[in-house]
C-alpha cells in the first residue's frame, strides 16, 4: 500500500515537472525577442501618405507598439508607385524584425497579378503579422460633380473622370473594372502624389471623384464637401448606411457582377501588416502576439473607432489563405482581360 503511494506521489511529481518544463523554451524563446526589441529603432513603413487613412493608422498604432515593445518605432510614408517602393524597401531591409510595413492587401496582390514593372516579391512568401482591418470600396465624389446617384454616372455621355496615383495604387484599377461593368463612360487620370493632392483635385472641380476605401472616405470626405454615392461590394458599410451598393444602384450583368465580386473580394484583404522575410521566427511570433493583442484591446478599438477606423484583426495564418484565394481565383485568360481593362482602356 505505502509502496503504490509512492508510486503514485512519484508520478504525479514526474508529470509536474514535465509541465513546468515543457514551456521553458518557448518562454526562453519569447523572452530573448523581447529582450532584442528593447531600445530599438524599429522602422515603420506605410504605403500612405501623410493624412490618409494608412498614416492615421499607423501613428495610432505608434504609441501601442512603443509601449508594448519597448522599442522607438520610426514612421515613414513611403507613397510613391502605388505602394511599391514601401513594399521593396521593407522585403530588401535586413531580415532582424526591426522593418515593418503596413500596406494595403490589394495593392500587393493586384500589382502581382498584373505584373506590374517593380514587383520584386511574390506575395504568397511574405511573412505576415496580421491584418487589422478589412475594408469596402466606395465611390466618392466631389463637391462639384454633376453626379448624384450611379445612374447618373452611368447615364453621363460626357467621360466621368477619376484621379488615381498609378494603375496598381489599389483604386484605379478597380475604378477600371467598376467603370467597364457598369459601362461608364470614363478617364482615370493617374500621376498625383497621394491623398492630399487628389483630394484637392476633386475639390477644385479637376476630377469628379475617386475609388477609396470606406475609411478613407469617412477620415476627409464629409468635411470636405465629398460624397460617398455606392459601395463597391455586396453589403452595404457602417460608415455610408445610406450609400447604396453597385448590385442596388445598377443591373448588372452576371458576367460583370463576378468581376465586382472578386476585385471586392481582393479588396476586403484590407489593411496588412508584415515584417522583412527571414526575420527569426521568435522575432516574427512576438510581433504576431503584439499586433494580435493591439488590435483586440478595447482602448484601441475605441480610439480607432473616434479616427474614424475600424479594427477587426485576422492572424497570419487567415491572412495567408485569403492571399492564396485571391491569387488562384481567375484563370490565365481571366487574368489577361482583367490586365486589359485594369491597366489600358480608360487611362488618357
Amino acid at each position: 500500500m505505502t509502496t503504490n503511494r509512492h508510486i503514485a506521489l512519484l508520478s504525479a511529481l514526474v508529470v509536474l515537472c514535465m509541465a513546468l518544463l515543457a514551456p521553458a523554451p518557448a518562454r526562453a524563446a519569447d523572452e530573448t525577442a523581447a529582450a532584442f526589441f528593447q531600445g530599438k529603432q524599429v522602422r515603420f513603413y506605410t504605403m500612405g501618405s501623410p493624412g490618409g487613412g494608412y498614416d492615421t493608422y499607423m501613428r495610432a498604432l505608434v504609441p501601442h507598439l512603443e509601449r508594448r515593445l519597448g522599442a522607438r518605432m520610426l514612421p515613414t510614408n513611403e507613397a510613391g508607385a502605388g505602394g511599391l517602393i514601401a513594399v521593396n524597401r521593407t522585403v530588401n531591409s535586413p531580415p532582424d524584425g526591426l522593418t515593418i510595413l503596413l500596406v494595403g492587401g490589394e495593392t500587393l496582390v493586384t500589382a502581382q497579378l498584373y505584373e506590374s514593372p517593380g514587383v520584386n516579391y511574390d506575395v504568397r512568401r511574405l511573412t505576415w503579422l496580421a491584418r487589422l482591418s478589412s475594408e469596402s470600396k466606395v465611390a466618392l465624389l466631389g463637391p462639384t460633380s454633376p453626379y448624384a446617384r450611379v445612374a447618373d454616372l452611368v447615364k453621363s455621355d460626357k467621360p466621368v473622370t477619376w484621379a488615381g496615383s498609378g494603375k496598381i495604387d489599389g483604386n484605379a484599377d478597380f475604378t477600371a473594372i467598376m467603370a467597364h461593368a457598369l459601362g461608364i463612360k470614363s478617364k482615370i487620370i493617374t500621376g498625383y502624389k497621394g491623398t492630399a493632392d487628389m483630394n484637392l483635385a476633386i475639390q477644385r472641380g479637376e476630377v469628379d471623384g475617386r475609388i477609396v476605401s470606406e475609411e478613407s472616405a469617412a477620415l476627409y470626405g464629409p468635411s470636405n464637401g465629398m460624397r460617398v454615392v455606392a459601395t463597391l461590394a455586396r453589403q452595404r458599410v457602417e460608415q455610408f448606411p445610406d450609400a447604396p451598393t453597385l448590385f442596388e444602384a445598377a443591373e448588372l450583368s452576371p458576367a460583370a457582377a463576378r468581376l465586382i465580386d472578386w476585385r471586392a473580394g481582393i479588396a476586403g484583404l484590407g489593411r496588412l501588416m508584415l515584417v522583412t522575410p527571414g526575420t527569426p521566427q521568435d522575432r516574427v511570433e512576438l510581433l504576431q502576439k503584439t499586433f494580435a493583442d493591439i488590435v483586440r484591446d478595447p482602448t484601441f478599438i475605441a480610439e480607432a473607432k473616434r479616427l474614424s477606423l475600424s479594427a477587426n484583426h485576422a492572424g497570419a495564418d487567415e491572412v495567408r489563405a485569403m492571399v492564396e484565394r485571391a491569387m488562384t481565383t481567375l484563370d490565365q485568360a481571366g487574368l489577361a482581360e482583367m490586365r486589359g481593362i485594369a491597366l489600358e482602356r480608360y487611362y488618357h
